[in-house]
């Protein structure tokens, strides 16, 4: 019963892909955050750049229930279990270096801070890419293997799949 509340049998659409876009989406903004900071010095985007990854380290925290659902039911020694284990390794890397990130930013000034180092703004670039290539890998296991519902006709298989006569 709670494996398949986690794998959102509910609403006959996979949790996981649904939580997720609550810490990339904050992540995203907070990467957009430090970005305007860093072109006028406005110590506002410091702040929403600092709870952009407090709420996404929260997001990612909600997310992981669900992820590791889908995950355990992926049987063992096939490729989409190597995939999901590389895609949970990713994340969970993203998530320390944005905890690393946080709690950077809260050490400078002692509390919410109103800067944003270069180092900060590097770090955020790159733990974002990294997010990108484990968002990417994500997105083949739920839409090239199925993961969490049976996978989709893309592309070219669609116009070739045998249309249902009602």
């Amino acid at each position: 019963m709670i494996k398949d509340f986690l794998q959102g049998r509910f609403m006959k659409h996979p949790l996981h892909p649904l939580l997720v876009h609550v810490p990339v989406g904050l992540w995203v903004a907070c990467f957009v955050s430090d970005l305007v900071f860093m072109a006028n010095g406005n110590p506002n985007f410091a702040v929403v750049s600092y709870y952009c990854i407090l709420f996404g380290l929260i997001g990612a925290a909600l997310a992981v229930p669900a992820g590791m659902a889908d995950f355990l039911a992926i049987p063992s020694e096939t490729h989409p279990k190597r995939l999901a284990t590389t895609h949970m390794m990713l994340n969970v890397i993203v998530t320390v270096l944005f905890l690393i990130n946080l709690l950077s930013r809260r050490g400078l000034e002692d509390g919410v801070p109103t800067l944003i180092t270069r180092g900060q703004f590097i770090l955020t670039v790159f733990s974002l890419a990294i997010l990108g290539v484990s968002g990417y890998l994500g997105g083949l296991l739920v839409y090239d293997h199925g993961i969490g519902f049976k996978p989709q006709l893309r592309g070219r298989e669609r116009a070739e799949a045998p249309r249902r006569v009602a």
